[in-house]
């Protein structure tokens, strides 16, 4: 008795549909999981950072008390390069050195050009400018970046932001170096550490309080720091999906369909 089997060309065109649909599906699944590994070591790193801060207050008191000199200011010399001031470069390190007191650092550097350092981009980077990377660069055992920490106001209240910075959570060495995709960014008032595109604006005054999620979060956007604003979607959402559709909002949808 003869027994059916596949012909060769039956093999070959089932193998063939297999490869189609796993080139389909394969490169989704991968930037799905890929994305939840950084919302997963972002709210990670932001727990670790909210706490050292707090813990920063207890031994040193109030922000305003940590010890900063003057103001934080930017320069230009005779040549027209830009430079940070003395005063800036001293009060980044202070502030820094406090909140890694209890933290492994790899790499700590100091960019006092502007024009120093690798560079990050904004969100759409078709239609906004790649911009020099910020003061600070320091790098954990767990392979994160913090960046930045020019202290717009060391004499900050309730709802004027000391300062801002960005965690790069994959490390400035790794691509993509861009705002809402690996970096993400964060202000640091007197009462705590808040993720930047909270949806409560009231937190913050000045221009803070205009940096929202619909406008500077949104990846076909042309403003300038675009970008800056996913961070709070990413850890009270738990997702990226501001990458892959544009009718979200903190008010309406919080994930593509």
């Amino acid at each position: 008795m003869w027994k059916r089997a596949f012909t060769l060309a039956e093999v070959l065109i089932t193998l063939g549909i297999i490869g189609v649909v796993a080139a389909m599906t394969i490169p989704t699944l991968i930037a799905n999981y890929q994305e939840k590994q950084i919302v997963s070591r972002l709210t990670k790193a932001y727990a670790t950072i909210s706490n050292a801060y707090q813990m920063a207050k207890v031994e040193n008191g109030e922000f305003k008390t940590w010890g900063f000199s003057g103001n934080s200011l930017v320069e230009e010399d005779d040549e027209g390069n830009r430079h940070y001031t003395e005063n800036t470069v001293s009060n980044t390190e202070l502030f820094w050195k406090i909140m890694t007191k209890n933290m492994k650092v790899l790499k700590w550097s100091i960019n006092e050009k502007l024009t120093n350092g690798h560079k990050n981009s904004y969100l759409n980077v078709e239609n906004t400018s790649t911009i020099t990377t910020s003061l600070a660069e320091i790098t954990l055992a767990d392979g994160i970046t913090l960046e930045g920490g020019f202290i717009s106001n060391f004499r900050c209240n309730e709802k004027k932001v000391c300062l801002d910075f960005s965690i790069d959570i994959n490390g400035i060495d790794n691509p993509p170096n861009i705002y809402g995709k690996d970096i993400f960014n964060f202000y640091v008032l007197p009462k705590g550490i808040i993720p930047a595109g909270n949806k409560d604006t009231e937190l913050f005054s000045g221009d803070y309080k205009l940096r929202t999620f619909e406008k500077y979060c949104d990846r076909d956007g042309e403003v300038a720091y675009n970008g800056y604003a996913c961070t709070a979607w990413v850890i009270y959402n738990k997702n990226m999906d501001y990458l892959h559709c544009d009718d979200l909002s903190w008010d309406g949808k919080h994930k593509c369909d």
